[in-house]
């Protein structure tokens, strides 16, 4: 039976689940784009606006809310949708801070003993400088923003941006060792108490192939991440996901909703967390999300309602393998910048666009700085699937477009 979902956020991430459930329910989402009318109506309420939105549910009988932007999980709108009986699928803004404040998601890792890269946490500008003068190799510089972690290797090249940083009053910065090795994604679904596997992700953070350049949103990934072996899937379960929900608990906060960590596993086997995430990436959702196989809102209305713990078992995923390119624009001043061959492609791709597309009046579509669109493709092996992807995406051109050449390809 067809329910009324309604979707906080319009990142990629968000229209890849949107257009996954669509295929079998109304899709409510804010805030609009271009590109999400094809399948959802678009409202126009802020994503903090949360008596707006919950006016908008109660008024329009919608079954579900699924909140998905940092910007709507910083405000109180899980409980007070709770305490109006209106069912949503997320964490609360305490359980969130995990995800949203780096500094203390930091402090939990290393209080719960889980493997993290050595850091300092620093809220003055001459102690943070006086911090890097001493990194002898390549360092993470974080601040609570998202999307803010750039990788330096020198004192010069990071002295601008921490200083940049503190005139934009961040109140902290968090510089991390560098480790080398496979970023990963790891996610659980979880009612707070009760945790299921429900796919993992290889990610191409960085801009350029051979994880050259800087750190971005995401370039690519592929799924599942078949580097990670059982075992190191049963240490994730074991020492990250139910530590972290355990502390969670104690702490007053049970974690509802999508629950991943992203780290490295490097050359030697070992694991590294980076920190928590409270949904897919918008680099990898298009990948993991074609890989699962799963009635969607029939896991996340378990999670709600109290009968996770006692009624799923497992998560099922097919036995494919996805793999996702982004595309994106380096051209700032482009103009009625169309994008060519997404009349061609194969119509078993999968078509996920960034926030940057727009439609212009003759309903083409429209590249903007930044990332612009991914696409998927799966197989039962990898090298089908990555094959696929990238003979598609030659058929994709607007001016200035660029992404990496090196994709879920092992490394030479």
């Amino acid at each position: 039976m067809s329910k009324k979902i309604l979707i906080i956020g319009n990142g990629a991430k968000e229209y890849a689940l949107a257009k996954k459930l669509s295929e079998k329910h109304d899709i409510f989402i804010t805030p609009a784009s271009d590109t999400l009318k094809e399948f959802a109506t678009c409202i126009d309420i802020r994503e903090d606006n949360v008596s707006g939105l919950l006016n908008f549910v109660m008024e329009n009988d919608i079954d579900m809310t699924i909140p998905i932007s940092l910007k709507a999980l910083k405000t109180d709108i899980v409980e007070l949708f709770n305490n109006n009986r209106q069912k949503i699928f997320a964490p609360d803004r305490n359980a969130a801070k995990i995800v949203f404040d780096k500094a203390l998601a930091k402090k939990i890792l290393y209080k719960l003993r889980i493997p993290t890269p050595k850091f300092g946490i620093f809220e003055k500008q001459n102690m943070v400088l006086d911090y890097i003068k001493n990194q002898k190799g390549p360092f993470v510089l974080k601040t609570d923003d998202s999307n803010s972690a750039a990788v330096f290797t020198s004192y010069l090249a990071a002295k601008s941006l921490v200083e940049s940083s503190f005139i934009e009053k961040n109140k902290r910065i968090i510089i991390e060792d560098y480790v080398y090795g496979t970023p990963f994604s790891f996610y659980t679904i979880t009612d707070g108490y009760k945790a299921l596997p429900i796919g993992s992700s290889i990610c191409y953070k960085h801009y350029l192939d051979g994880d050259g350049g800087q750190l971005t949103s995401g370039m690519g990934a592929c799924s599942p991440n078949y580097k990670l072996t059982q075992e190191q899937e049963y240490f994730l379960m074991d020492s990250v996901i139910y530590p972290t929900l355990d502390y969670l608990e104690i702490e007053g906060n049970p974690y509802l909703g999508i629950l991943g960590v992203n780290g490295i596993l490097t050359e030697d086997g070992s694991i590294q967390i980076l920190g928590w995430q409270s949904f897919m990436q918008d680099c990898d959702a298009p990948a993991l999300l074609e890989v699962l196989d799963e009635d969607l809102y029939g896991l996340f209305y378990s999670c709600v309602v109290g009968s996770f713990s006692d009624e799923v078992e497992y998560i099922k995923n097919k036995d494919l393998f996805a793999s996702s390119l982004v595309l994106t624009c380096k051209n700032k001043n482009n103009k009625e910048n169309v994008i060519k061959g997404l009349d061609s492609l194969d119509e078993n791709m999968v078509l996920v666009f960034y926030p940057a597309v727009s439609k212009n009046r003759y309903l083409e579509y429209e590249a903007n700085e930044g990332a612009v669109v991914s696409i998927t493709a799966t197989s039962v092996t990898p090298s089908r699937a990555i094959n696929k992807m990238y003979s598609e995406a030659e058929d994709i051109s607007f001016e200035s477009v660029y992404y990496r050449r090196d994709i879920c390809k092992p490394k030479i």
